[in-house]
């Protein structure tokens, strides 16, 4: 982990020190901009290289100019280009591996010939905030104008390497007032301060769990039944501990600055419902997808069987974001097909409940039914759970094992 580094921590607590002392200045605002921008471009640079940096400044320069010149033409071609960029990088090898697979005459041709050796730091997460900003502006939205502060939009390395995803129209106006306002003695400071802590911690215990985890996995089906349901609680919860952390430190971290940036985790493993559990899991992704994918290609406006072919290809590619392989595929796929289940069971609830009898029956036994109230809302939450921390299996395992792992939690 990045943030974890002794390299890191000296880097961000010099660099602290040089914001906070640049408050002083009458020119505070400018300073604190330039420092924040040659600090982002020299982390990235530190962990990715000169490749690295050359891929960003190109998308970034394209996503910039498109969105000053704001033609609609032009904002499309560079939409394309950069999510053209992110599928070469991150999933070219995977997809000439699997056409070989398909077609063995192509596995005669080294990889090396057809493939980068590795995809830049954090490009995922850069191409998701530049195919934003264009798709914002094209829709009307007043585009940035000043080449530093896209610059540090585009690279601010709080939120660089693990998110969360930043939305354009948010983070300037919190930028701006960040660099104007901080002060070293300030309740941004001591709270941010506090997130840092709340990450580290998080982390802390999600590596005592992957320990946990790496050692009693490998002989799963060996253990007692209470001890196997154990181990797949500690595995859905050092995930959540571990990607909670970098966001916790990258608020955090921002939150010193003066600088807020959006929530990402809302206590998700307390979601009654799939649905429920996507808008408090990784908040700034799901809504991104929400907005740029599942809205876009027509929301809930669409026929059933359209809205739920929408759905289950939204979580596809949600799930090939996390990762080039397939069994990341099937986990989006897995969740796709969850949240289309629970569409067609909520409206067939929705609908029950507007029924007569059942009105009826509510009115008739009030006590009766908010015990069943409290009976549904412990169920519900046990079945999601199940679900979500099942799909976790796919997330990190080859298929059989997963399966071999889920039935072993029934003595199946």
């Amino acid at each position: 982990m990045i943030f974890t580094t002794f390299w890191f921590l000296v880097f961000m607590f010099g660099f602290l020190g040089l914001y906070y002392l640049a408050g002083y200045f009458a020119v505070k605002i400018r300073l604190r901009m330039l420092l924040i921008a040659v600090a982002s471009v020299a982390f990235y640079h530190h962990f990715t290289g000169d490749a690295g940096i050359l891929l960003i400044v190109t998308l970034g320069c394209l996503t910039y100019f498109a969105g000053r010149i704001k033609n609609s033409i032009l904002i499309n071609l560079v939409i394309f280009c950069v999510a053209l960029s992110l599928v070469f990088y991150k999933y070219t090898l995977f997809i000439f591996s699997s056409l070989a697979e398909l077609f063995p005459a192509l596995s005669s041709i080294p990889a090396s010939e057809w493939s980068p050796v590795v995809a830049p730091l954090a490009i995922s997460f850069f191409v998701f905030e530049f195919i934003h900003y264009l798709v914002d502006v094209k829709d009307g939205n007043k585009p940035i104008s000043s080449p530093l502060e896209f610059l540090i939009f585009a690279s601010f390395f709080p939120t660089l390497v693990a998110g969360p995803i930043k939305r354009f129209e948010h983070f300037i106006p919190s930028l701006k007032h960040g660099v104007a306002n901080a002060k070293l003695i300030s309740l941004d400071t001591q709270v941010g301060f506090l997130r840092v802590i709340v990450g580290f911690c998080k982390k802390f215990v999600s590596d005592m769990l992957t320990l946990y985890v790496a050692g009693t996995v490998p002989i799963f089906a060996s253990y007692a039944l209470i001890d196997r349901w154990l181990i797949f609680a500690a595995i859905a919860f050092k995930i959540y501990l571990d990607f909670s952390a970098y966001s916790d430190m990258a608020i955090g971290f921002s939150r010193m600055m003066g600088v807020k940036i959006q929530e990402n985790f809302n206590w998700p493993y307390l979601a009654r419902n799939i649905k429920e559990f996507w808008r408090r899991w990784h908040i700034s992704l799901s809504s991104w997808i929400r907005d740029y994918l599942y809205i876009k290609m027509g929301g809930n406006r669409v026929s059933p069987l359209r809205h739920g072919f929408n759905l289950i290809l939204v979580f596809v590619i949600c799930g090939l974001w996390h990762g080039a392989a397939w069994n990341y595929v099937l986990w989006g796929a897995y969740h796709g097909v969850g949240l289309v289940f629970h569409q067609y069971f909520e409206t067939f609830i929705l609908n029950l409940k507007g029924k007569s009898f059942v009105l009826d029956f509510k009115q008739r036994n009030r006590k009766f039914s908010s015990f069943l109230g409290a009976i549904n809302w412990g169920v519900s939450w046990v079945i999601t759970m199940v679900f979500v921390w099942a799909g976790w299996l796919l997330f990190f395992y080859p298929v059989d094992q997963s399966i071999s792992m889920f039935k072993a939690l029934f003595h199946v």
